[in-house]
């Protein structure tokens, strides 16, 4: 929500703000402002909160490393990344596969949502860490999408028709749909083995000039007995590919690569 925008749009058209500063004074009309400036940080901090909270973008107990994230700032960290990729790209397709609990997906999708246009595809077969069957595969999911309306949860804050749910293992969504996509967020299978299969399923759908990112590029440790695998992935994808680039936090990070197989031809305008 941005009240600047209606203030604006009201000087613009009509002309009352600068009638209502000049009629009341410019003591007066800067208290004014101060005011909506106050209201408009409450408003962005209660959003915030809200979002972060709700999908789950500070569940290991308020740590907010995973996604870059500043509660005093409010800071979306690698969710504003996202977000911003898609708004600049005008991306008419999104895949995102795994979540914990849904904050990339829907900052994806309230991407094509601002846009006025897209579709989010959001993949997670729904490991669970407390299922015995899931060991050595939950990449310490709650198997929280097979417990809950995946439609319903995405109606929070956002209009879930930009969003497409599928609980499923990347594999059988790859099988099942050919869909072509202008950004790839990968952030499923943690593992070496997984990590690399999903790469090469999904580098060939991926259109020219687009984006995939890969999460945790840096973390290597082993937790419950899983090793993470994108650090590793990502290093021998640095030697092969020229578009690339990272953006680090210390702990986990964000890889991008960027497709471009045939060469740009740039026009200077008169």
């Amino acid at each position: 929500m941005n009240l600047f925008k209606y203030i604006y749009r009201i000087e613009l058209n009509l002309g009352v703000k600068t009638f209502f500063r000049k009629s009341i004074g410019k003591k007066a009309y800067q208290s004014y402002i101060n005011l909506i400036e106050s209201v408009h940080h409450l408003l962005n901090k209660w959003l915030f909160d809200k979002i972060v909270s709700y999908y789950g973008a500070g569940y290991r107990l308020n740590d907010y490393k995973s996604q870059n994230i500043s509660a005093n700032t409010q800071n979306y960290g690698y969710g504003q990344i996202h977000y911003s990729f898609i708004r600049n790209n005008r991306a008419k397709r999104v895949l995102c596969a795994g979540s914990m609990y849904g904050f990339v997906p829907y900052m994806m999708a309230k991407a094509c949502m601002d846009n006025g246009g897209g579709v989010v595809d959001f993949v997670d077969v729904g490991y669970d860490i407390k299922d015995k069957k899931d060991k050595g595969r939950h990449n310490y999911g709650v198997g929280f999408w097979k417990k809950i309306d995946p439609k319903k949860h995405f109606s929070f804050l956002l209009n879930n028709n930009y969003i497409n749910v599928y609980v499923m293992t990347t594999k059988e969504f790859f099988e099942r749909y050919d869909y072509k996509y202008d950004y790839i967020c990968l952030d499923a299978d943690h593992r070496y083995k997984g990590a690399k299969e999903d790469f090469s399923r999904f580098w060939p759908r991926l259109n020219e000039q687009g984006f995939l990112c890969f999460h945790d590029i840096h973390l290597k440790t082993t937790m419950g007995g899983i090793k993470f695998g994108y650090w590793k992935l990502w290093q021998e994808l640095i030697k092969k590919y020229k578009f690339k680039f990272e953006l680090p936090n210390q702990y986990s990070s964000l890889g991008f690569l960027q497709k471009i197989t045939k060469p740009r031809k740039y026009s200077a305008r008169t």
